[in-house]
């Protein structure tokens, strides 16, 4: 087993039971660490820990129960004696809609989950890791810089959580404990399936250029997220050009008048605005 400065840390990452939290876990398992999974499907979680082995752990618990999480952060600290790191990436898509169309409780459940669940899971993990001057990192997108019709729910959480994370940077830079931000483009996850086969207008994306618009690889965004975190990172990103993208985000905003004319959007934005 590859050892690092990871090795011994004891690191917990939510949404592990699938997608980049399972890639991420077996990355950090790989330099050493001791991960501890969460995530709300008990079953498939545990067999995750399983395939990991010693000195994995799994807890079945929902982002969305404040009590929960703070239950099991206590007890992961107190019987690994410690919280090095927590990673907050446990999230939903919710459906394609327009603003106009999408239901109101799938609306707020998006939000609910992609952006409560980061601020429960990092306030009641947030006690421990300070007292290790750790390192906390949160799951956001490229839809935190860009427009996303159609998601609107989605993007208004990514969005929150970056604002989220940069005033929490700040209110920890004299604790000596770090803070980043993941950004990712599409992750072939379940989450991106299930937003390509609920409107067939997304179903285009596997047809990008593979270097620009096809979806990475979980592996490839857990390798990132793994490194990240081994160096205490203040961005993450995967593919390569995502920090350029992140960069123009004030002149790209200029068009954002003109692109409901771009037809394929605009085919999107009125099939999402149809009911069901």
């Amino acid at each position: 087993m590859a050892t690092s400065r990871l090795n011994g840390r004891v690191i917990v990452i939510t949404g592990a039971a699938s997608g980049i939290g399972s890639a991420t876990a077996g990355r950090l398992a790989d330099r050493g660490a001791r991960v501890v999974l969460l995530d709300r499907d008990g079953e498939a979680v545990r067999r995750r820990a399983a395939e990991l082995g010693d000195p994995a752990a799994a807890f079945e618990v929902d982002v969305t129960d404040a009590d929960g999480l703070r239950r099991v952060m206590d007890e992961v600290a107190e019987r690994r004696g410690r919280i090095d790191a927590v990673v907050a990436n446990a999230g939903v898509s919710g459906p394609v809609a327009t603003v106009a169309a999408v239901a109101p409780a799938e609306f707020e459940r998006v939000i609910e989950v992609d952006l409560l669940g980061v601020w429960r899971t990092v306030r009641a993990a947030l006690p421990h890791v300070r007292a290790r001057r750790g390192y906390v990192l949160m799951t956001s997108s490229i839809a935190a810089a860009i427009p996303c019709p159609t998601v609107a729910a989605y993007a208004a959480a990514k969005a929150g959580i970056e604002a989220f994370g940069r005033a929490l940077r700040i209110e920890l830079a004299h604790t000596g404990t770090q803070v980043g931000i993941a950004y990712f483009g599409a992750v072939d996850t379940g989450l991106v399936r299930g937003l390509m086969a609920d409107r067939p207008a997304l179903a285009g994306l596997d047809r990008m250029p593979r270097r620009l618009g096809a979806p990475i690889s979980v592996e490839r965004a857990g390798a990132a997220m793994a490194a990240g975190i081994e160096h205490r990172s203040r961005t993450v990103h995967a593919p390569w050009w995502v920090p350029a993208l992140l960069a123009a985000r004030s002149p790209l905003a200029l068009a954002d008048p003109f692109a409901a004319r771009v037809p394929a959007l605009a085919r999107l934005i009125a099939d999402a605005g149809r009911p069901g």
